[in-house]
């Protein structure tokens, strides 16, 4: 018996690992996402400060239609299709849904918003707040607990991704640096909201299913009423700006595939993530996942003019160690919903 007991718990530790590994693997992936779209951002006319709402919005449904379209292709080769609409219509599929409206315009759109107005090295830092924010949310909706420790840890990780990306910007008096501070803040709420909700309805379907059902859910939401809205807002605040011409150029602009290709490796990200949430629990997850802070300013240095500085080392110590506080003994975290060791 107590052999059957010890297999049983080794057998739950790879589990959870396993998540674990796909909660940092999320984060690895996220951070390029974060710099695709940002070169997509830059490309013509989706620089023009004109722009300002419906490029970033542009970008985040094309993200999610792109997104959406791999899932259900994936989903369609592993025979579960169907099941993506049966959970449209269920309960638990509600959840994903209500994780969707939050996720998509507050979310996604809020980080889109922030990119264009200040910009990913401190956009990142910001949004990285998400993970304290859901683990209150999780304590009040999921009954998680969270021990002082894990909530230290989670503190670390937030002052160590501020750490990372705080440089004091060069003309930073212009009202949209500081209006995409605020998106930012924004996005780093609606994401915590949003893998709240979709953990409890992964209670009960597959973190596949429950990804494509938000991701169905987002497209809709962008083609039917947030671009639409955006475009209204550009077409009452520019009378003489001509609609379609703009149209036809924004989707022959390069920027278009690079919306795209941020499409596709959000999707990978996020399987891994939604995984990893259902697998390790959400503060744990989220914990991991906050790297993309760290893999963000490490990728920007590989591939653009990015400086490794003193803060980098710095913030990149107290992201590890708050990971290591939040995850705590490796045995203990076969308890997937319980921070508490």
């Amino acid at each position: 018996m107590t052999n059957l007991a010890s297999l049983r718990e080794q057998k739950e530790l790879r589990y959870a690992k396993k998540g674990l590994a796909l909660a940092l693997m999320s984060g690895m992936i996220w951070s390029s996402d974060g710099l695709i779209l940002g070169k997509g951002l830059a490309e013509e006319p989706f620089g023009s400060p004109a722009l300002w709402l419906f490029a970033p919005l542009l970008a985040a449904g094309l993200h999610d239609f792109c997104a959406a379209c791999l899932s259900l292709a994936i989903n369609g080769a592993q025979g579960k299709g169907r099941e993506v609409i049966r959970t449209l219509r269920s309960k638990a599929g509600r959840a994903c849904i209500w994780g969707a409206l939050l996720g998509a315009p507050l979310g996604m759109g809020g980080y889109l918003m922030a990119l264009s107005m200040a910009g990913p090295a401190y956009v990142l830092p910001i949004t990285s707040l998400y993970p304290a924010i859901a683990a209150l949310l999780a304590l009040v909706f999921l009954k998680e607990h969270v021990s002082l420790r894990a909530w230290g840890g989670l503190a670390l990780c937030v002052i160590g991704a501020i750490a990372i990306g705080y440089t004091p910007p060069e003309g930073a008096g212009g009202g949209l640096f500081y209006l995409g501070i605020a998106f930012a803040f924004l996005a780093a709420f609606g994401w915590a909201a949003e893998g709240v909700c979709v953990t409890s309805g992964m209670d009960f379907i597959e973190p596949a299913v429950a990804l494509n059902v938000y991701q169905i859910v987002s497209s809709l939401l962008y083609a039917g009423i947030i671009v639409p809205l955006a475009l209204w807002h550009l077409s009452a605040s520019a009378p003489g700006c001509d609609i379609p011409g703009l149209l036809a150029r924004a989707f022959s602009s390069p920027g278009v595939g690079c919306f795209a290709l941020a499409g596709v490796v959000g999707c990978i990200s996020y399987r891994c993530w939604y995984k990893a949430m259902n697998m390790a629990g959400v503060s744990r997850a989220m914990a991991l996942n906050i790297t993309y802070a760290l893999w963000g300013v490490l990728f920007g240095a590989l591939f653009t003019d990015v400086e490794i500085t003193r803060s980098l080392v710095i913030g990149a110590a107290a992201i590890f160690a708050g990971m290591f506080l939040v995850i705590g003994n490796p045995r203990d975290i076969i308890n997937l919903r319980n921070v508490s060791s």
